[in-house]
Protein backbone atom coordinates (compact mmCIF):
# COMPACT_ATOMS: atom_id res chain seq x y z
CA UNK A 1 0.00 0.00 0.00
CA UNK A 2 1.29 3.59 -0.74
CA UNK A 3 2.26 6.20 1.69
CA UNK A 4 0.04 8.55 2.48
CA UNK A 5 1.30 12.03 0.97
CA UNK A 6 2.52 14.27 3.82
CA UNK A 7 0.78 17.33 4.75
CA UNK A 8 1.74 20.69 3.19
CA UNK A 9 1.51 22.06 6.98
CA UNK A 10 3.34 19.19 8.39
CA UNK A 11 5.52 19.98 11.08
CA UNK A 12 9.01 18.69 10.52
CA UNK A 13 10.10 15.42 12.29
CA UNK A 14 11.06 15.37 16.11
CA UNK A 15 14.90 15.37 16.66
CA UNK A 16 16.19 14.07 19.68
CA UNK A 17 20.42 13.17 20.24
CA UNK A 18 18.88 10.08 21.81
CA UNK A 19 17.44 8.53 18.85
CA UNK A 20 18.86 5.21 17.05
CA UNK A 21 20.48 4.42 20.28
CA UNK A 22 18.24 4.76 23.45
CA UNK A 23 15.24 1.91 23.36
CA UNK A 24 12.69 4.21 24.09
CA UNK A 25 11.80 4.54 20.78
CA UNK A 26 12.19 3.28 17.09
CA UNK A 27 9.84 5.59 15.02
CA UNK A 28 10.60 9.14 15.35
CA UNK A 29 11.96 9.11 12.52
CA UNK A 30 8.73 8.38 10.44
CA UNK A 31 6.05 10.88 9.99
CA UNK A 32 3.12 10.44 12.26
CA UNK A 33 0.96 9.29 9.29
CA UNK A 34 3.25 6.93 8.03
CA UNK A 35 3.11 5.06 11.78
CA UNK A 36 -0.23 4.97 12.10
CA UNK A 37 -1.26 3.56 8.92
CA UNK A 38 1.37 0.65 9.03
CA UNK A 39 -0.24 -0.36 12.65
CA UNK A 40 -3.89 -0.26 11.02
CA UNK A 41 -2.00 -2.58 8.59
CA UNK A 42 -0.35 -4.78 10.84
CA UNK A 43 -3.62 -4.96 12.44
CA UNK A 44 -5.75 -5.73 9.50
CA UNK A 45 -3.66 -8.49 8.55
CA UNK A 46 -3.54 -10.41 11.96
CA UNK A 47 -7.18 -9.92 12.67
CA UNK A 48 -8.93 -10.20 9.43
CA UNK A 49 -10.10 -13.92 9.64
CA UNK A 50 -12.35 -12.71 12.64
CA UNK A 51 -13.48 -9.30 11.44
CA UNK A 52 -16.28 -10.45 8.42
CA UNK A 53 -15.26 -7.02 6.82
CA UNK A 54 -16.03 -4.58 9.89
CA UNK A 55 -13.48 -1.21 8.82
CA UNK A 56 -10.84 -0.73 11.89
CA UNK A 57 -11.25 2.87 12.40
CA UNK A 58 -8.24 5.20 13.56
CA UNK A 59 -8.18 8.95 13.86
CA UNK A 60 -5.15 10.85 12.81
CA UNK A 61 -3.90 13.30 15.18
CA UNK A 62 -3.55 17.04 14.09
CA UNK A 63 -0.08 17.18 15.01
CA UNK A 64 3.13 14.93 15.74
CA UNK A 65 2.47 13.99 19.22
CA UNK A 66 5.36 14.56 21.62
CA UNK A 67 6.11 14.61 25.46
CA UNK A 68 3.06 13.01 26.59
CA UNK A 69 4.42 10.60 28.04
CA UNK A 70 3.32 10.78 32.06
CA UNK A 71 5.15 7.86 33.58
CA UNK A 72 9.19 7.89 34.27
CA UNK A 73 10.91 4.28 35.14
CA UNK A 74 14.83 5.08 34.71
CA UNK A 75 17.58 2.19 35.70
CA UNK A 76 20.17 3.26 38.05
CA UNK A 77 23.34 1.70 37.28
CA UNK A 78 26.96 2.88 38.30
CA UNK A 79 29.45 4.25 35.32
CA UNK A 80 33.12 3.99 35.89
CA UNK A 81 33.99 5.47 38.73
CA UNK A 82 30.80 3.81 40.64
CA UNK A 83 28.49 6.85 40.21
CA UNK A 84 25.31 6.25 40.06
CA UNK A 85 23.44 6.67 36.63
CA UNK A 86 20.43 6.53 35.66
CA UNK A 87 18.35 6.75 32.27
CA UNK A 88 17.05 4.04 29.43
CA UNK A 89 18.84 0.96 28.06
CA UNK A 90 20.44 0.62 24.39
CA UNK A 91 17.87 -1.38 21.90
CA UNK A 92 18.01 -4.71 22.97
CA UNK A 93 21.19 -4.54 25.66
CA UNK A 94 21.30 -3.73 29.26
CA UNK A 95 23.43 -0.91 28.80
CA UNK A 96 22.79 2.52 29.92
CA UNK A 97 21.80 5.54 27.87
CA UNK A 98 22.06 8.59 30.22
CA UNK A 99 18.61 10.67 28.85
CA UNK A 100 19.04 14.51 28.75
CA UNK A 101 16.35 15.29 26.68
CA UNK A 102 13.13 13.09 25.21
CA UNK A 103 10.37 13.85 22.90
CA UNK A 104 7.98 11.35 24.30
CA UNK A 105 8.45 12.16 27.91
CA UNK A 106 6.56 14.86 29.28
CA UNK A 107 9.50 17.82 29.54
CA UNK A 108 9.32 18.19 33.54
CA UNK A 109 9.95 14.10 34.10
CA UNK A 110 12.66 14.39 32.10
CA UNK A 111 14.16 17.25 33.74
CA UNK A 112 13.06 15.36 36.85
CA UNK A 113 14.76 12.52 35.94
CA UNK A 114 18.92 14.18 35.67
CA UNK A 115 17.72 16.00 38.83
CA UNK A 116 17.32 12.83 40.55
CA UNK A 117 20.36 11.25 39.75
CA UNK A 118 21.88 14.45 41.08
CA UNK A 119 20.25 13.37 44.31
CA UNK A 120 21.38 10.18 44.37
CA UNK A 121 24.95 11.37 43.58
CA UNK A 122 24.38 13.60 46.38
CA UNK A 123 23.59 11.07 48.95
CA UNK A 124 26.35 8.06 47.82
CA UNK A 125 23.30 5.69 46.95
CA UNK A 126 24.84 2.39 45.87
CA UNK A 127 22.98 1.44 42.80
CA UNK A 128 22.55 -2.27 42.43
CA UNK A 129 24.74 -4.61 40.07
CA UNK A 130 22.92 -7.36 38.91
CA UNK A 131 25.71 -9.46 38.13
CA UNK A 132 27.49 -9.31 41.32
CA UNK A 133 24.49 -9.14 43.25
CA UNK A 134 26.25 -6.12 45.31
CA UNK A 135 24.32 -2.79 45.83
CA UNK A 136 20.80 -1.30 46.96
CA UNK A 137 18.91 0.96 44.74
CA UNK A 138 17.82 -0.29 41.31
CA UNK A 139 15.68 2.60 39.33
CA UNK A 140 13.92 5.44 39.87
CA UNK A 141 10.25 6.41 38.64
CA UNK A 142 7.96 9.19 38.78
CA UNK A 143 4.14 9.42 38.31
CA UNK A 144 2.49 12.50 36.56
CA UNK A 145 -1.27 12.90 36.94
CA UNK A 146 -1.49 15.22 33.85
CA UNK A 147 -5.10 16.60 34.56
CA UNK A 148 -3.80 18.21 37.87
CA UNK A 149 -0.47 18.27 37.87
CA UNK A 150 0.54 16.41 40.64
CA UNK A 151 3.35 13.96 40.84
CA UNK A 152 4.26 11.54 42.61
CA UNK A 153 8.39 9.89 42.64
CA UNK A 154 10.06 6.75 44.49
CA UNK A 155 13.07 5.07 44.39
CA UNK A 156 13.05 0.97 43.89
CA UNK A 157 15.63 -1.15 46.19
CA UNK A 158 15.93 -4.48 47.02
CA UNK A 159 14.84 -5.29 50.98
CA UNK A 160 16.92 -4.46 53.96
CA UNK A 161 18.51 -1.16 55.53
CA UNK A 162 17.85 1.73 53.35
CA UNK A 163 19.84 4.68 55.34
CA UNK A 164 20.30 7.13 51.95
CA UNK A 165 16.19 7.43 51.89
CA UNK A 166 15.01 10.18 53.89
CA UNK A 167 18.32 12.23 52.18
CA UNK A 168 16.87 10.76 48.89
CA UNK A 169 13.64 12.35 49.40
CA UNK A 170 14.62 15.25 51.15
CA UNK A 171 16.83 15.89 48.25
CA UNK A 172 13.88 15.02 45.28
CA UNK A 173 11.69 17.12 47.02
CA UNK A 174 13.68 20.07 46.94
CA UNK A 175 14.81 19.30 43.18
CA UNK A 176 11.46 19.26 42.36
CA UNK A 177 10.32 22.54 43.57
CA UNK A 178 13.32 24.06 41.69
CA UNK A 179 12.38 22.55 38.29
CA UNK A 180 10.78 25.01 36.03
CA UNK A 181 10.87 23.80 32.32
CA UNK A 182 7.60 25.98 31.43
CA UNK A 183 4.32 24.41 30.02
CA UNK A 184 1.55 23.24 33.18
CA UNK A 185 2.49 23.61 36.89
CA UNK A 186 3.89 20.25 38.18
CA UNK A 187 3.79 19.61 42.26
CA UNK A 188 5.54 16.71 43.50
CA UNK A 189 2.98 15.24 46.44
CA UNK A 190 5.32 12.40 47.17
CA UNK A 191 7.66 10.18 47.65
CA UNK A 192 7.54 6.55 47.97
CA UNK A 193 10.43 3.55 48.84
CA UNK A 194 9.47 0.69 46.43
CA UNK A 195 10.98 -2.53 47.26
CA UNK A 196 11.73 -5.55 44.73
CA UNK A 197 11.85 -8.77 46.60
CA UNK A 198 12.24 -10.24 43.00
CA UNK A 199 15.33 -12.30 42.05
CA UNK A 200 15.49 -10.78 38.13
CA UNK A 201 16.00 -6.97 37.13
CA UNK A 202 12.07 -6.13 37.19
CA UNK A 203 12.31 -2.25 37.92
CA UNK A 204 8.88 -2.19 39.66
CA UNK A 205 8.93 -2.81 43.43
CA UNK A 206 5.90 -4.62 44.81
CA UNK A 207 6.38 -3.08 48.31
CA UNK A 208 5.78 1.14 48.69
CA UNK A 209 6.17 2.74 52.21
CA UNK A 210 5.66 6.68 51.94
CA UNK A 211 9.11 8.43 52.84
CA UNK A 212 7.61 11.96 52.21
CA UNK A 213 3.97 13.04 51.80
CA UNK A 214 1.65 11.04 49.90
CA UNK A 215 2.03 7.32 48.45
CA UNK A 216 -0.36 8.54 45.34
CA UNK A 217 -1.47 10.90 42.90
CA UNK A 218 -5.20 12.26 42.26
CA UNK A 219 -5.61 12.64 38.58
CA UNK A 220 -9.35 14.08 37.25
CA UNK A 221 -10.37 13.67 33.89
CA UNK A 222 -14.02 13.00 32.61
CA UNK A 223 -15.89 15.03 35.49
CA UNK A 224 -14.23 12.12 37.83
CA UNK A 225 -11.38 12.06 40.04
CA UNK A 226 -9.35 8.68 40.16
CA UNK A 227 -6.66 8.24 43.02
CA UNK A 228 -4.05 6.18 41.88
CA UNK A 229 -1.15 5.02 44.05
CA UNK A 230 2.39 3.79 43.43
CA UNK A 231 1.44 -0.23 43.32
CA UNK A 232 -1.42 0.91 40.53
CA UNK A 233 -1.51 0.42 36.81
CA UNK A 234 -2.78 3.54 35.01
CA UNK A 235 -2.45 4.68 31.18
CA UNK A 236 1.23 6.80 30.48
CA UNK A 237 -0.40 9.08 27.58
CA UNK A 238 -1.05 12.17 28.82
CA UNK A 239 -4.22 12.15 26.09
CA UNK A 240 -5.69 8.81 27.23
CA UNK A 241 -9.15 10.10 28.11
CA UNK A 242 -9.72 10.92 24.23
CA UNK A 243 -7.82 8.47 22.58
CA UNK A 244 -9.28 5.34 24.48
CA UNK A 245 -11.52 5.89 26.59
CA UNK A 246 -13.97 8.09 24.55
CA UNK A 247 -13.73 6.00 21.90
CA UNK A 248 -14.64 3.06 24.43
CA UNK A 249 -17.33 5.26 25.92
CA UNK A 250 -18.79 5.62 22.34
CA UNK A 251 -18.70 2.06 21.33
CA UNK A 252 -20.24 0.90 24.66
CA UNK A 253 -23.23 3.46 23.88
CA UNK A 254 -26.18 3.72 26.10
CA UNK A 255 -25.60 1.47 29.21
CA UNK A 256 -28.39 2.88 31.31
CA UNK A 257 -29.38 0.42 33.35
CA UNK A 258 -27.41 -2.48 32.07
CA UNK A 259 -25.04 -4.60 34.46
CA UNK A 260 -21.41 -4.50 33.67
CA UNK A 261 -18.07 -6.46 34.88
CA UNK A 262 -14.73 -4.42 34.17
CA UNK A 263 -12.59 -7.23 34.09
CA UNK A 264 -8.80 -6.46 35.02
CA UNK A 265 -10.23 -3.15 36.05
CA UNK A 266 -7.51 -1.74 37.89
CA UNK A 267 -8.25 1.79 39.64
CA UNK A 268 -11.53 1.89 38.19
CA UNK A 269 -10.66 3.84 34.78
CA UNK A 270 -13.24 1.77 32.30
CA UNK A 271 -15.89 0.89 35.64
CA UNK A 272 -16.78 4.10 37.17
CA UNK A 273 -17.04 5.81 33.33
CA UNK A 274 -19.65 3.02 33.07
CA UNK A 275 -21.24 3.86 36.19
CA UNK A 276 -21.61 7.62 35.67
CA UNK A 277 -23.05 7.20 32.55
CA UNK A 278 -25.93 5.33 34.12
CA UNK A 279 -25.05 1.73 34.23
CA UNK A 280 -27.16 -0.27 37.08
CA UNK A 281 -24.07 -2.23 38.66
CA UNK A 282 -20.63 -2.24 38.22
CA UNK A 283 -18.61 -5.23 39.22
CA UNK A 284 -14.60 -4.33 38.87
CA UNK A 285 -12.43 -7.32 38.92
CA UNK A 286 -8.93 -7.17 39.87
CA UNK A 287 -6.23 -9.19 41.69
CA UNK A 288 -3.93 -5.83 42.51
CA UNK A 289 -4.48 -4.93 46.59
CA UNK A 290 -3.52 -1.15 45.57
CA UNK A 291 -5.53 -1.13 42.92
CA UNK A 292 -8.50 -2.49 44.48
CA UNK A 293 -8.30 -0.07 47.59
CA UNK A 294 -7.78 2.76 44.84
CA UNK A 295 -11.20 1.32 42.59
CA UNK A 296 -13.29 1.45 46.33
CA UNK A 297 -11.92 4.79 47.20
CA UNK A 298 -12.62 6.27 43.64
CA UNK A 299 -16.40 4.92 44.00
CA UNK A 300 -16.71 6.41 46.72
CA UNK A 301 -15.09 9.86 46.35
CA UNK A 302 -17.33 10.16 43.40
CA UNK A 303 -20.38 8.82 44.81
CA UNK A 304 -21.03 6.13 42.46
CA UNK A 305 -22.53 3.29 44.91
CA UNK A 306 -23.44 1.22 42.20
CA UNK A 307 -19.75 0.19 41.87
CA UNK A 308 -18.13 -2.59 43.76
CA UNK A 309 -14.97 -4.53 43.76
CA UNK A 310 -13.98 -8.06 43.90
CA UNK A 311 -10.13 -8.58 44.44
CA UNK A 312 -9.41 -12.03 42.60
CA UNK A 313 -7.10 -12.89 39.31
CA UNK A 314 -9.82 -12.46 36.72
CA UNK A 315 -8.68 -15.77 35.13
CA UNK A 316 -10.50 -17.47 38.22
CA UNK A 317 -13.34 -15.32 38.80
CA UNK A 318 -17.16 -16.45 38.39
CA UNK A 319 -18.71 -13.64 37.04
CA UNK A 320 -22.47 -12.67 38.13
CA UNK A 321 -25.53 -14.11 35.99
CA UNK A 322 -26.96 -11.59 33.76
CA UNK A 323 -24.08 -9.61 32.55
CA UNK A 324 -24.77 -7.18 29.56
CA UNK A 325 -21.51 -5.42 29.00
CA UNK A 326 -18.18 -6.90 30.21
CA UNK A 327 -15.35 -4.81 29.22
CA UNK A 328 -11.39 -6.76 29.80
CA UNK A 329 -8.29 -4.86 29.83
CA UNK A 330 -5.70 -8.19 29.84
CA UNK A 331 -1.87 -7.44 29.68
CA UNK A 332 0.55 -7.69 26.87
CA UNK A 333 -0.18 -11.40 27.12
CA UNK A 334 -4.01 -11.44 26.63
CA UNK A 335 -7.00 -13.30 28.39
CA UNK A 336 -5.57 -16.30 27.52
CA UNK A 337 -7.45 -19.51 27.48
CA UNK A 338 -8.61 -18.93 31.38
CA UNK A 339 -9.45 -15.61 30.35
CA UNK A 340 -11.59 -16.61 27.85
CA UNK A 341 -13.17 -18.94 29.69
CA UNK A 342 -14.73 -16.67 32.01
CA UNK A 343 -15.70 -14.82 29.30
CA UNK A 344 -17.74 -17.37 27.64
CA UNK A 345 -19.30 -19.08 31.05
CA UNK A 346 -20.53 -15.53 32.02
CA UNK A 347 -21.66 -15.24 27.99
CA UNK A 348 -22.60 -11.38 28.53
CA UNK A 349 -24.56 -9.69 25.56
CA UNK A 350 -21.08 -7.91 24.51
CA UNK A 351 -17.99 -7.82 25.19
CA UNK A 352 -15.07 -4.52 24.89
CA UNK A 353 -11.62 -6.15 24.41
CA UNK A 354 -9.26 -3.38 25.26
CA UNK A 355 -5.63 -5.10 23.49
CA UNK A 356 -2.21 -3.39 23.96
CA UNK A 357 -0.90 -6.61 21.98
CA UNK A 358 -2.55 -7.23 18.63
CA UNK A 359 -1.30 -10.94 18.35
CA UNK A 360 -2.52 -11.83 21.79
CA UNK A 361 -5.40 -9.70 20.73
CA UNK A 362 -6.16 -11.95 17.03
CA UNK A 363 -5.66 -15.20 19.76
CA UNK A 364 -8.51 -13.74 22.14
CA UNK A 365 -10.63 -13.41 19.19
CA UNK A 366 -10.00 -16.70 17.37
CA UNK A 367 -11.56 -18.15 21.31
CA UNK A 368 -14.08 -15.82 21.44
CA UNK A 369 -15.74 -15.68 17.72
CA UNK A 370 -15.28 -19.84 17.99
CA UNK A 371 -17.33 -19.21 21.33
CA UNK A 372 -20.13 -17.73 19.78
CA UNK A 373 -19.28 -13.97 19.10
CA UNK A 374 -18.84 -12.06 15.99
CA UNK A 375 -16.69 -8.72 15.68
CA UNK A 376 -18.85 -5.33 15.41
CA UNK A 377 -16.16 -2.77 15.54
CA UNK A 378 -12.60 -2.40 15.77
CA UNK A 379 -10.28 0.94 16.84
CA UNK A 380 -7.12 1.39 17.01
CA UNK A 381 -5.90 3.62 19.29
CA UNK A 382 -2.49 5.10 19.06
CA UNK A 383 -1.45 5.22 23.17
CA UNK A 384 2.48 4.24 22.04
CA UNK A 385 3.65 6.94 19.16
CA UNK A 386 6.64 6.77 17.51
CA UNK A 387 7.24 2.64 18.73
CA UNK A 388 5.48 -0.96 17.46
CA UNK A 389 3.12 -0.41 19.91
CA UNK A 390 -1.10 0.11 19.99
CA UNK A 391 -3.91 -0.29 21.56
CA UNK A 392 -6.71 -1.83 20.20
CA UNK A 393 -10.88 -1.25 21.00
CA UNK A 394 -12.73 -4.43 20.05
CA UNK A 395 -16.76 -4.33 20.63
CA UNK A 396 -17.89 -8.06 19.98
CA UNK A 397 -21.53 -9.16 20.58
CA UNK A 398 -23.22 -12.84 21.26
CA UNK A 399 -24.52 -14.44 17.78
Amino acid sequence: MPRPAARRTEEPLPQCRHFGICGGCSLLDQPIAWQLQDKVAAAQRLLAPFLDGVPIEHAMPPRTPQHFRTRLLYPVRANAKGHATVGLYEFHTNELVRIEECRTQDRWLTAFGLAAERVLRDARAQPFDPKRRTGTVMAIWARLASGTGEVAAGVVTRPGTFAEGAAIADGLQHAAASLDVGGRPRQLVGVVHSISERDDEFLLGQRHNPLRGRDHVIDRRDGLQFRVSAGSFYQIHAGAYALLYAPAMAMCGDVRGQRVVDGYGGIGAFGLRLAAAGAAQVLVVEDNAAACRDAEHNAKVNELPNVSVQRTAFAGATLPEGVDLCVVDPPRSGLQPAGVAVVLRAAPRRVLHVACSVEALARDLGELTAGGYRVTAVRVCDLFPHTEHVEVLTMLERK
